[in-house]
C-alpha cells in the first residue's frame, strides 16, 4: 500500500480490503454450514394398515349413531334428541378427553344431521371422529338395548 505524505488535499481511493475481508469470512462460513444443512435424516413412517376396525364400543368410546329415520343412538342405547345434551354431559364431565365418534347414515337429511353436530359440539365437546364407510359397504345400526337400559 503506498503512502502519499507529501501533499494536502482529499483523498479519493477506496479501501477494499476490510470489504474483501469479510466477504472470505462468509464465503468460509457457507462453505462449514451447507454441507450441515445437506445432511438428510432417515425417517421411517409406518405403513398403512390394510385392515379398517370399527370402534370398540366400550366405556371409554362413545359412538353416537344418527340413521335416516332420525333413530339417536349412544353407543347401543337408544336416545331421544331432546335428552342428547344431558345425556352427553354426564357422560363426559370426569372425563379428561372429550371425544366422540359420529357415526351418520349417509341417506340422512344433512340439515338434521348438522343440527345434531351442533347440539353435541354445543355439549361441551372438543374432538369429532366421523366414521366414514368403503364405497359398497352399508350403513350399519348397533346391536340397540332398551331405551331403559343404561349402556354407558
Amino acid at each position: 500500500m503506498a503512502m502519499n505524505l507529501g501533499s494536502k488535499g482529499v483523498k479519493s481511493d477506496l479501501n477494499v480490503t476490510p470489504m474483501i475481508d469479510i466477504l472470505l469470512v462468509l464465503l468460509i462460513i457457507f462453505m462449514v454450514i451447507t454441507p450441515l444443512m445437506m445432511m438428510q435424516q432417515r425417517l421411517e413412517i409406518p405403513n398403512k394398515s390394510e385392515v379398517d376396525l370399527p370402534p370398540d364400543l366400550n366405556q371409554d368410546q362413545v359412538v353416537l349413531t344418527y340413521t335416516q329415520d332420525r333413530g339417536l343412538y349412544l353407543n347401543r342405547t337408544a336416545v331421544s334428541r331432546a335428552d342428547l345434551s344431558r345425556r352427553l354431559f354426564d357422560i363426559y364431565k370426569n372425563r379428561r378427553e372429550k371425544m366422540i365418534f359420529l357415526n351418520i347414515d349417509p341417506q340422512a337429511n344433512y340439515g338434521e344431521s348438522m343440527a345434531i353436530i351442533a347440539e353435541v359440539r354445543a355439549s361441551g365437546l372438543e374432538k369429532l371422529a366421523v366414521i366414514t364407510m368403503k364405497p359398497g359397504e352399508q350403513f350399519r345400526v348397533p346391536d340397540v338395548e332398551p331405551m331403559s337400559a343404561a349402556g354407558l
